[in-house]
């Protein structure tokens, strides 16, 4: 498998599959997700991280701002990953002995489609690639949502000086 992405024909509840499909890796909602016959109880706060739980145990966790850290730690089981903000928009995902293993972009619908794409046939555990897939999808939708209320909050402003200039 080089790459996984996400099939959102069910914008609720999307699949992950490998690659373009048909095989699907898990399937997702807000709050929870069906992972090689786990269930995991899912955590996400924007600005502090991300957890996912599977009978009380943590099997993911991401330990920084999903919406403004440059750098991520993920930790899955006992394997450590860092998500990094290389520049703009494009991350790379580096193992803890600092390789990197897979990368995922904002560019080009990268939201929608949330494409994490590994360096050659990858290795990792199957639960490893649901996590930082998940993760890295989280991270896109945070940084997203950041600039979308960046832009609300500019238009409202602009707004209520148009409306000031006009009645003065």
């Amino acid at each position: 498998m080089h790459y996984v992405s996400w099939d959102r024909s069910q914008r609720d509840a999307p699949k992950l599959l490998a690659e373009a499909g048909p095989e699907v890796l898990g399937e997702f909602t807000h709050e929870s997700a069906t992972v090689g016959g786990q269930q995991w109880d899912l955590l996400v706060a924007p600005e502090s991280g991300a957890v996912a739980k599977c009978n009380g145990e943590t099997v993911v966790e991401a330990t920084a701002s999903l919406a403004r850290a440059k750098e991520i730690p993920v930790h899955i089981g006992e394997r450590s990953y860092v998500l990094v903000n290389e520049w703009g928009k494009n991350w790379v995902v580096n193992d803890a002995a600092g390789e990197k293993v897979a990368q995922f972009t904002q560019d080009h619908n990268g939201v929608r489609k949330a494409i994490l794409e590994f360096e050659g046939e990858t290795t990792l555990p199957a639960t490893d690639v649901a996590g930082l897939a998940w993760v890295s999808r989280e991270v896109l939708e945070a940084k997203k949502l950041g600039i979308s209320n960046a832009l609300i909050g500019t238009l409202l402003l602009f707004s209520g000086i148009i409306v000031l200039v006009m009645f003065l």
